[in-house]
């Protein structure tokens, strides 16, 4: 029998009366009080999530700086201290191990902090390639836990607990005190909405939890689950592993294709990503759904009643009160162009539109 893992939260989730599920082997709070009210309070108020299950690997030594940047599609070497990088680690195929946020701490200090289902095989990646350089690579995940704080009275709460908040631009963190401790904030998320994330270790997690929601009760905050998650990143149009990369999708045909830098100097899978680039009629849409339903990852894509692809994500988009999908197709599509997605028996007109669905800075 499996032993599933618990967060330094988990006694928090259960006694705010969550809902809890298994995800990629942790025993997550899936809702609280509702997967629309949550989605809801984020885009509107705030929300506190707990993704502590999500993995802190550090990178350090003399060649941490030439080692991140050769494992990454986007890149890292020369960049300010403080800054975060979002980037795709490829194999040498072309194919997507994960997709990370790495922080710079200086250029011989940084941290990625990686997807819970794949933490394993990164980590297993990071070592191998690792024996060419001059570094260590030191897992975090059982000591530390990581809070995200999100939405527009985001900086509100946030700098109630921790003032040098209201100083942070977006994509860049800074290391401050908090109760004796160290605690890494960063304005970085994964909804489209303003806000930060929050790493420590385990007990200034919990600590850190209890204050926030203290704080952020005269401004409507709400705990929010991986049911919510999964629908603001689908509006912001945010890849999610194993539906818009894996290691059959390279992330030069994906939502992600932005982060691969080919003028950069040599990275991992550079020459199978630049075939891939030339070769492949793959490429990542969004679309609307004109009619009623909701499509899901593998559900046909169809144009003048040929399938050209499939979906990769769907769901309802509470914001836009419309369903939304990213579609993956062998075709070259403009915006405005019309599609039709198979659900179950039928078919089901969409359209397709420029991404993400949402923004912050587009929509509020």
């Amino acid at each position: 029998m499996i032993t599933l893992g618990r967060t330094a939260l988990y006694d928090r989730h259960v006694a705010l009366g969550a809902k809890i599920t298994d995800f990629a082997g942790w025993e997550m709070p899936v809702q609280y009080r509702g997967v629309m009210l949550e989605h809801r309070a984020v885009r509107e108020q705030v929300g506190i999530f707990d993704v502590s299950h999500m993995g802190r690997v550090f990178i350090e030594g003399a060649d941490a700086e030439r080692y991140l940047d050769y494992l990454s599609t986007n890149v890292i070497a020369g960049k300010r201290d403080g800054i975060a990088i979002y980037t795709v680690f490829a194999d040498a195929d072309g194919g997507s191990i994960d997709d990370a946020i790495i922080y710079r701490y200086n250029a011989e200090k940084f941290c990625i902090v990686v997807n819970a289902g794949n933490r394993q095989q990164d980590l297993a990646h990071f070592q191998s390639v690792a024996t060419d350089f001059d570094v260590t690579v030191r897992d975090q995940y059982a000591t530390d836990g990581i809070l995200a704080v999100q939405g527009p009275s985001a900086a509100a709460v946030v700098g109630a607990v921790l003032p040098e908040a209201t100083e942070i631009k977006p994509m860049r963190f800074v290391t401050v005190d908090y109760k004796g401790e160290e605690v890494a904030l960063a304005r970085t998320g994964y909804t489209g909405s303003n806000g930060f994330e929050i790493a420590s270790d385990n007990e200034m997690i919990v600590a850190l939890w209890d204050q926030i929601l203290a704080e952020g009760a005269e401004y409507g905050i709400e705990p929010i689950g991986l049911g919510a998650r999964d629908t603001l990143r689908l509006e912001a149009g945010f890849a999610l592993y194993g539906h818009e990369l894996s290691r059959e999708i390279g992330a030069c045909e994906s939502v992600s294709a932005w982060t691969v830098k080919f003028d950069k100097a040599d990275f991992l899978g550079k020459e199978a990503l630049k075939h891939t680039a030339e070769v492949s009629r793959r490429h990542q849409y969004g679309a609307i759904l004109l009619d009623r339903g909701i499509a899901r990852q593998g559900y046909p894509v169809l144009r003048n009643g040929e399938q050209i692809g499939s979906v990769t994500s769907g769901t309802h988009a509470p914001t836009l009160d419309k369903a939304i999908a990213i579609v993956m197709v062998e075709d070259t599509l403009q915006v405005g162009d019309k599609i039709e997605i198979q659900i179950r028996d039928r078919c089901v007109s969409a359209e397709i539109v420029k991404l993400p669905f949402y923004s912050a800075r587009k929509n509020g």
